[in-house]
């Protein structure tokens, strides 16, 4: 399907006329060759839409992936542009509405890519639990329009509101630490196999999808290992054009270079040309904190991509080679295609040149993209990972309505034709609904010593589901890690997976790249929790570990100790996503207060205490079952009221004012919360 510039699709035919007495004869045989032309003239068909896949489809109220295709012209006449229309369940009302889109946009389209009118003029989502249709029509280079094609579909009710924790472990015995955060969009993470023992020394990457690539040190810090990789400007509709940019990375264990995915802009002018995909290789002089040179190593001309199908995932195999993971570009007929590398995982040497012994190499006639074809049939394989009890590439990927884990050999085909019913061929697993898989990784001895995790859980495979695209609170349909244990009869992975930890927040965070690194299986989650847009930075580099919580450090007060303030507030650290306890004794077994992690570390956590007194306080924090021992150090606070307040009494009314006087807003309210209460000690 060629597809032109879009524009003012009109068609315009002239009348002719004439004043010669033989005016009419000729007038009536134009008249005839015009009604002829007219008669042989004819609009498109209407597209076929493939997602919302079936009627009655059900898709979140914020992340309704669009899909229309087909085009079929009468005339010949090629593609201009694609109307997308979302309509009330009668069809009576507009609510969302994309113009003339064309490109990938013409195809397949977000929300985000359109804008909400009428009643819904106001609004950045559908509502839940309601009925909509999706109407699509095209037009053609001709002017002519296609009849509107339709697709009634729902939106799923609301999910639980969430609560103060953001991921809770739902397997016994694990925990969770916040590693790193303040990340743009991390997309991936990588480790060094062999790191260094200083706190300096880099530990592992992520790459984020706007252009870096970020630093983790053994102390924790975060830098900048390399920016502004992209040569457009990534920002754009999210969830939509937005999606697009730095994906996969892999450290090689030999050099310590690293290796990115990216697409670039092929002419980066005024008007952006189309986006291509490479693969860049970075090599470091400082010991792997900072890149000093970057080499594109396999540059793929002509294999146009867009946000969300584009290159992703790369490993280097036990063969030593590059496996590079590529997303079909919103063109199904590509996967199976051999002389397109789009919809494939390519193998490579680490210069990019193809490797030898791929199931369709053959050199003698020069090298073209069927020399890197390592599997194909694919549609967007986000996420890939090896595994070391067999030696064995896998896979999950995105399909339209339905997503795929699959085992890759040499030679694969995975068959995709744009249909949901090819994303089962070679499966050993299928989320239907689509949860929106994105990465996988292998807990294994041959990995960090089985990164800190039990025996039991050892050549488990690991998935993170993104879910629909920032959606807020917890999700039906993925924010989540689930686990894949080895079939014990035949060894290989599958069955139904359960969960080992799930987002229970009321934010937008949701899980993303995934990594067994050392200590535990750490995760990124893509956006910031709770951001404005989509893309403010924010995120974090959250690890999954096998142990107890960690104890409470209290730090101070708020105010600070002495105060004449009987509800003060305990500032400090604690396990992540823990609730913590507050004790006045050494044992911690006299109950003062309780809260969360992130309220001790934010706002504080609330205690009463009573007038001129001194308390030692201590902690503990629990996640899911496991409690940590009780805090060492003791913080010390001390009320100190007037001396005289009991003599010539508290007077409220004169607190009330002075409250009002000195403080706004919040800090308002916390003085009159304090005066009250001190009135009613008294």
């Amino acid at each position: 399907m060629r597809q032109q510039p879009s524009g003012e699709c009109v068609a315009v035919r002239p009348i002719l006329q004439g004043r010669a007495p033989w005016a009419g004869v000729v007038s009536l045989v134009a008249a005839f060759i015009l009604l002829a032309g007219t008669a042989t003239a004819a609009a498109p068909a209407p597209p076929t839409i493939t997602e919302p896949s079936a009627d009655g489809q059900l898709a979140h109220p914020a992340d309704v992936h669009m899909e229309a295709g087909g085009f079929s012209d009468p005339d010949a006449d090629t593609f201009a542009c694609t109307d997308w229309e979302i309509r009330t369940a009668d069809a009576s009302e507009v609510v969302w509405r994309a113009p003339c889109k064309s490109g990938t946009l013409g195809v397949h389209i977000h929300l985000g890519d359109g804008t909400f009118v009428n009643d819904y003029s106001k609004r950045t989502e559908l509502s839940f639990d309601s009925s909509y249709v999706l109407e699509v029509r095209v037009h053609d280079s001709a002017g002519e329009v296609s009849a509107w094609a339709a697709r009634p579909f729902g939106t799923y009710p609301p999910s639980s509101p969430g609560g103060a924790i953001a991921w809770s472990p739902l397997e016994p015995g694990y925990v969770i630490d916040d590693v790193a955060d303040g990340l743009q969009l991390p997309t991936n993470v990588a480790f060094v196999p062999q790191p260094g023992s200083g706190p300096a020394d880099p530990i592992g990457y992520v790459t984020e999808l706007y252009g870096r690539i970020k630093t983790i040190t053994r102390d924790g810090s975060v830098s900048d290992y390399v920016s502004g990789l992209l040569n457009f400007n990534p920002t754009g509709d999210f969830p939509g054009s937005g999606a697009q940019g730095v994906t996969g990375i892999v450290v090689d264990p030999v050099s310590g270079d690293l290796f990115a995915s990216m697409l670039y802009d092929s002419d980066p002018g005024p008007l952006d040309g189309p986006h291509y995909p490479k693969v860049v290789r970075f090599h470091s002089t400082d010991g792997g904190r900072t890149a000093a040179t970057q080499t594109t190593i396999l540059d793929m001309v002509g294999e146009t991509q867009t946000f969300s199908h584009q290159i992703s995932n790369l490993t280097i195999g036990p063969d030593e080679k590059l496996y590079v993971h590529m997303g079909d570009g919103f063109d199904p007929t590509k996967s199976t295609n051999l002389d397109s590398l789009r919809g494939k995982i390519l193998r490579m040497n680490l210069d990019g040149t193809a490797a030898a012994g791929n199931p369709y190499y053959d050199d003698s006639d020069g090298i073209t993209a069927r020399d890197y074809v390592f599997a194909s049939g694919l549609r967007n394989p986000f996420g890939g990972a090896w595994r070391a009890a067999n030696g064995s590439h896998y896979e999950v990927e995105n399909g339209p309505g339905v997503d795929r884990l699959a085992r890759i050999p040499s030679g694969f085909d995975g068959t995709y034709d744009g249909t949901d019913a090819s994303m089962q061929v070679g499966a050993l697993y299928n989320w239907s609904p689509a949860h929106g898989p994105v990465n996988l990784a292998f807990v294994q001895p041959e990995a960090f010593g089985g990164s800190g995790f039990p025996l039991s859980q050892m050549d488990h495979a690991f998935v993170t589901e993104s879910g629909p695209t920032y959606s807020a609170g917890p999700q039906t349909l993925g924010k989540r890690i689930v686990e894949f244990d080895p079939d014990p009869v035949t060894g290989e992975i599958g069955g139904h997976p359960h969960t080992l930890v799930e987002y229970t927040g009321t934010g937008r965070a949701t899980a993303a790249g995934l990594a067994a690194g050392p200590g535990g299986l750490f995760f990124t989650e893509l956006y910031e929790d709770h951001g404005t847009t989509a893309i403010d930075p924010g995120a974090r580099l959250l690890r999954i570990r096998y142990g107890l919580p960690t104890r409470p450090v209290l730090r101070y007060t708020s105010p600070a100790s002495p105060a004449n303030d009987n509800m003060p507030r305990v500032m400090g650290t604690a396990q992540f996503g823990s609730t913590v306890r507050l004790y006045a004794d050494p044992a911690c077994h006299l109950l003062v207060a309780s809260g969360t992690s992130e309220e001790l570390r934010s706002s504080g956590i609330a205690v009463s205490v009573a007038d001129n007194t001194s308390t030692d306080f201590y902690a503990t924090d629990t996640v899911g079952g496991a409690t940590s021992p009780c805090s060492l150090q003791p913080l010390t606070y001390l009320e100190d009221s007037p001396a005289d307040v009991h003599g010539k009494g508290f007077n409220l009314a004169k607190a009330k004012r002075r409250c009002t006087r000195k403080f706004r807003g919040a800090a308002r309210a916390r003085c009159l919360k304090r005066a009250r209460a001190k009135a009613s000690a008294l």
